[in-house]
């Protein structure tokens, strides 16, 4: 259960809440730059926040090259990720992508089911299940607002 008195509690509530800071503030980016000049200055200062957190800690870098390509895929990966939402929400309303982007665990469950062997409980099944569906209603709501009268 979720509560500031576990461990990771208060880190877990304030992640949900910066993601969504995260999530909201593109809109306003990119009334004033393109999609790709937005993700890139925003990787570029996620950059500054690394170093500033590194040197915080004292610089000690530990180097493992599977780590590291695996740490590269990541940032590769989020930052593809980051340009077409970008892309997406230029053009579309924040509350639409939010909702479609928000069902990026169903992605990583799926994986972590499928490519790691762990186990899916009737819960996690469920919450599958009903993202899927809620996706496909978003998409279905999208196309009757685009089909006219």
């Amino acid at each position: 259960m979720l509560s500031p008195q576990t461990p990771w509690g208060y880190p877990s509530m304030l992640a949900v809440v910066l993601w969504g800071v995260s999530a909201f503030l593109p809109k306003l980016a990119l009334r004033q730059l393109p999609p790709l000049h937005m993700t890139v200055y925003s990787n570029c200062f996620f950059l500054l926040g690394c170093v500033a957190l590194q040197a915080f800690y004292g610089f000690h870098v530990e180097f493992n090259a599977r780590g590291v390509m695996l740490a590269g895929l990541v940032g590769v990966s989020g930052g593809t990720a980051q340009l077409f939402y970008n892309l997406s929400l230029r053009n579309n309303s924040l509350t639409y992508n939010v909702v479609i982007a928000s069902l990026y665990p169903v992605v990583a469950t799926l994986m972590a089911y499928l490519f790691l062997g762990e186990t899916l409980g009737a819960r996690q099944a469920a919450g599958v299940a009903l993202g899927i569906v809620s996706l496909l209603m978003m998409v279905k709501t999208s196309d009757r607002k685009t089909e006219g009268p």
